[in-house]
Formats: C-alpha cells, structure tokens, sequence
C-alpha cells in the first residue's frame, strides 16, 4: 500500500504541476522555452513520456524501489493530463490553451479513475482476494 500512496503522489504532482503554473503565470504557455528555442512542439506529454522510459529503465536494471514508482508516478500523471485535449488539440495555440483549460474536469475524472483502480489492484493483493 505504501508504494500505491507514493505512485499517487507522484501521479497527482506530474498531473497537476503544469496546471498550477497554467494558473500562476499563464503567459509563460503563449511562448514557452521548448518551442522557442528548439521549434519543436513539445508538450509535457513528451516529458511523461521520458520519466515512464526512466522507470522501466531502472526496472530493467534493479528491482521495484521508491524510484520506479515516483518516475511512473510523475510520468503518467504527465501524460494523462494531455490525453484527453490531445484528442481534441487544434492547431492554434490559443484554442489548445483554451482546450487545455476546458478539459481539465475531464481530466480528473480520468486521473480518479485511474488512482481508484491502484488502490482497489493494491487493496487485491495486499488481501489475497
């Protein structure tokens, strides 16, 4: 159980974090440093993505430890939080930031969703059931 509760965490701040700096200073999105400087369109999607690789990666190399469920944690939680307007994105950046904003409600009941079913997994195994 208490792998599942810092998988949660982690997942909570991967998901939340670019939410948070959305709010606290949204200008920052109009040009962000991953577009300017390298022209690509990165998306925090693209960072989960690589912290999911770090996980698997040291799972590879070692057995689970905190590390593993942090880089997953944060990764999917990154990668979640872009799912869902990923699908619906259009091409201006303006309508992707008000996409962004609107489908965040659609967003948590993703990310309950998935939390519900680690703990209820985590609740299996821990009772043999």
């Amino acid at each position: 159980m208490q792998n599942t509760i810092i998988f949660a965490a982690a997942f909570l701040v991967g998901l939340l974090w670019f939410r948070i700096i959305y709010l606290l200073v949204p200008g920052y999105f109009n040009k962000p440093f991953t577009r300017t400087k390298t022209k690509l369109a990165v998306h925090h999607l693209h960072f989960g993505i690589i912290f999911v690789l770090i996980a698997a990666l040291i799972l590879l190399a070692d057995t689970a430890n905190y590390f593993v469920f942090i880089f997953l944690g944060l990764g999917l939680g990154q990668i979640f939080d872009l799912f869902i307007p990923s699908l619906l994105i259009k091409r201006d950046r303006s309508a992707e930031l008000k996409l962004y904003k609107a489908t965040f409600p659609h967003t948590l009941i993703v990310a309950a969703a998935i939390l519900a079913a680690a703990f209820f997994l985590a609740y299996l195994f821990n009772t043999g059931l």
